[in-house]
């Protein structure tokens, strides 16, 4: 996500002083850092999603070619398509929920603009070539994004480990 001095938090966090120096941080500032990265990660699972749910669509579009063809439309089966099992990575934290709706809006924006470079709105008029080319693009995409995720969690870790060294040392911080 672009903030609005023009950096993208992505870049922040993954700069590489961004972890330099926590333990010289005010409580105030890691924690401010510790809640960017949880609202990048955030973006990111989203857009992940997104970007994973346009790709099984046009994955089945393919195997139902591949299968001579799907007796029922892709539309019609588009629940059906998106219900398969969920590919999480549970790391044992409550689930956070509720991004923001201009975060969501680009999130949303974002695959939009991956689709429309890819002539992906509407699958079936596509050929085959065509059609894996652009599987091939939104799964190159969904791991980028994965390993973009991957990077924020390591570094959210690192803030949570700092946080929780300071709240074992001084109790009383949590509570502030």
């Amino acid at each position: 996500m672009t903030e609005p001095n023009g950096n993208r938090r992505i870049d922040r966090i993954r700069e590489p002083g961004y972890l330099e120096g926590l333990s010289d941080l005010s409580l105030e500032d890691l924690r401010a850092r510790r809640d960017e990265c949880l609202a990048e990660r955030e973006y990111l699972s989203l857009l992940r999603r997104l970007v994973q749910g346009r790709a099984e669509i046009l994955k089945a579009e393919l195997e139902g070619r591949a299968a001579g063809g799907h007796p029922t439309p892709l539309v019609d089966r588009l629940a059906e398509i998106l219900s398969g099992e969920e590919r999480g990575d549970a790391r044992g934290e409550a689930l956070r929920v509720g991004l923001p709706e201009e975060e969501m809006m680009l999130a949303r924006r974002r695959v939009e603009r991956l689709v429309a470079d890819a002539g992906l709105s509407d699958p079936t008029v596509l050929d085959d070539g065509s059609l894996a080319e652009a599987v091939e693009l939104l799964v190159s995409e969904e791991r980028e994004l994965s390993d973009a995720r991957i990077d924020v969690m390591r570094i959210l870790d690192a803030l949570q480990d700092e946080l929780k060294r300071r709240y074992k040392d001084d109790p009383t911080l949590a509570l502030r």
